[in-house]
């Protein structure tokens, strides 16, 4: 693909919904997740060593746990459908936030924070697969690179500010829980908007494994 073919993607609304839709999921999930979760989850320990020390045991199972689910997660999508997987990853990126804005325990949170090993796999696979299946494959890096990888590089600059002057304001639980009314309203705008997976197929179509 040309120069030419790439930039007449920014005149898609169809793009630009799928960049709106990133921005209100994954971008505040990044910031609460990166930003203030391991603050937060310290916060809940006797002392802010034993809380990094059981923090760092946590992410590390976490990443392998998520690196198991990047080979299951094709397999639930194929018996689903990339659309539903996708609102599916919303689903669990809501409970996670809005968990943590309720919880307090440490074993609970931490079983919260888990959560993060199967909905990383699930935004992020399903969202490639829909660039590929709506749009034309030639162009699915770039649409995937645009769409999302620079959408949510930009939300997160963008919000990172206002979201930790709100923090500062009303603390980590409130701001969760605005955190997860974005988010579940990123997804019930996706429920509306994003593409059946037979509907306007300009990519490679998408079969469905069913039982």
């Amino acid at each position: 693909p040309g120069l030419r073919e790439m930039l007449a993607l920014l005149r898609l609304p169809s793009l630009w919904l799928m960049i709106f839709f990133v921005m209100l999921s994954w971008s505040f999930y990044t910031i609460f997740d990166q930003q203030m979760f391991p603050d937060f989850y310290t916060g809940l320990f006797e002392n802010q060593e034993t809380g990094q020390r059981v923090y760092g045991m946590l992410n590390s199972l976490q990443v392998f746990v998520e690196a198991a689910m990047m080979g299951i997660i094709p397999l639930l999508m194929r018996r689903v459908g990339v659309r539903s997987a996708l609102l599916l990853g919303v689903a669990i990126m809501f409970v996670r936030i809005l968990g943590c804005a309720l919880a307090d325990d440490p074993l609970l949170v931490s079983a919260i924070k888990m959560l993060h090993a199967i909905e990383t796999p699930l935004f992020i696979l399903p969202v490639f697969r829909y660039f590929t299946l709506h749009f034309n494959p030639a162009l699915s890096a770039t649409l995937y690179m645009v769409g999302f990888q620079v959408s949510a590089q930009i939300g997160n600059v963008i919000l990172s500010t206002p979201l930790g002057m709100l923090n500062d304001q009303v603390g980590y639980r409130t701001t969760f829980m605005v955190i997860s009314g974005v988010v579940l309203l990123a997804g019930i705008i996706g429920f509306f908007s994003l593409k059946k997976d037979d509907e306007q197929v300009d990519g490679d179509p998408f079969l469905r494994h069913r039982s």
